[in-house]
């Protein structure tokens, strides 16, 4: 199997090194391991001072996996493997699906969703969230239309990167009950879940709504993607067996040492979890006064839950060439829309990150200069 090139992380490793501020990232402010560790129990500091780096348990250490079990309503330990989110797509992916299977992919999202059943041979079917002033929107009719029998799959990533888009409950229920009727898995990549910026709004997973379903999850949105800690959880023993013999030839077992981290983030995830959407909720009221206030340049869909955004250049210039402009003269790492194979006009911002407002004020620096340019050069070509 020959895959494109994986255009967010070649983004980010190509330029990371030479800007100033990532202002697209898409996690939150990373922890130190030392703020980890001292929020660590008596049991846990026990288990990283007498940890052995030998071969972990395959599908993920007990008390982990335990912990992760608490996130779900249907879901008990045995029914969790431990995998990073992109491993456990990839595995969850290549097992599920053939060479001309159809499947159903919500657009935009993150790249491997519809770059691997591609690779596999699928006939990818785009799901297009639709922009409004009060936020982005799913037509969920358009599921009842699309699917039919070569469909094998429906693929969410809800709360969705990189638009911040999050359904409400009865739309899961009505997802779940069009693909019920014809049989149809829903695969779901659920790393924001938590993030929503109501807490009285938080989404059920869908391995929980739904007996076809599998989700993935994962701690790097939260500040810790250094673990490389994710999860597959699904309520059919059927399918998570065949995840862990493939997973054979990936990972094979996780990261000793990581597993312990994740076991402290659990015991401390409502503190994490408060922090986290403390610094959110500042940064996107402060993205929302700004862009809001630039209507003349920007268009701007208000996100509801996660840590990004996906605005929308309303001038003739092209959002890769702002992208690429904004790094290379103001140091300022945005994602452009071509990275998530679409053509919108739109830009990736986070705002996970403490140092957001230095940031958007460097921003704003630079699209008054940008925008300045731009306009004298395009009175320059009329004239001409």
């Amino acid at each position: 199997m020959k895959l494109n090139e994986f255009k967010v992380e070649r983004l980010f490793a190509r330029n990371q090194q030479g800007v100033d501020y990532q202002l697209g990232a898409s996690s939150c402010e990373d922890f130190e391991l030392k703020d980890i560790l001292e929020r660590a129990d008596a049991e846990c500091l026990k288990m990283w001072e007498n940890l052995r780096l030998g071969y972990t348990n395959f599908q993920g250490h007990p008390k982990l996996r335990s912990a992760i079990a608490r996130r779900y309503k249907t879901i008990g330990p045995d029914d969790v493997i431990e995998a990073s989110p992109e491993e456990g797509t990839f595995i969850v992916l290549n097992t599920m699906l053939d060479a001309g299977d159809e499947v159903i992919v919500m657009e935009p999202a993150m790249p491997s969703l519809h770059e691997i059943p591609h690779a596999i041979g699928c006939d990818v079917v785009p799901w297009k969230l639709e922009p409004t002033e009060w936020g982005w929107k799913l037509d969920i009719d358009f599921l009842s239309r699309a699917i039919n029998q070569k469909t094998k799959l429906i693929i969410l990533n809800i709360p969705n990167n990189p638009t911040g888009y999050a359904p409400v409950l009865t739309d899961l229920q009505r997802i779940a009950q069009i693909a019920d009727r014809r049989g149809i898995w829903i695969f779901s990549e659920e790393s924001y879940r938590g993030m929503e910026r109501d807490p009285g709004s938080v989404i059920p997973p869908m391995a929980d709504v739904y007996q076809r379903a599998i989700s993935i999850g994962g701690l790097s949105r939260n500040g810790f993607p250094g673990t490389g800690v994710g999860w597959i959880a699904s309520q059919s023993r059927t399918v998570m067996a065949n995840f862990l013999s493939y997973k054979d030839y990936t990972s094979l077992c996780p990261n000793a040492m990581s597993e312990i981290v994740a076991v402290i983030f659990f015991r401390n995830i409502q503190e994490i979890t408060l922090r986290n959407r403390k610094i959110i909720l500042e940064n996107v009221d402060l993205a929302e006064a700004y862009f809001k206030s630039h209507k003349e340049w920007f268009e701007w869909t208000p996100p509801n839950a996660g840590s990004t955004a996906f605005p929308k250049l309303m001038t003739p210039r092209r959002s890769n060439e702002f992208c690429d402009s904004a790094m290379k003269d103001a140091g300022l790492m945005l994602i452009p829309d071509r990275v998530f194979s679409v053509n919108l006009n739109r830009f990736r911002i986070g705002f996970g990150r403490k140092n957001f407002g230095i940031a958007l004020a460097k921003f704003s620096d630079f699209v008054d200069a940008h925008m300045v340019k731009s306009t004298d050069s395009e009175d320059i070509g009329e004239t001409a």
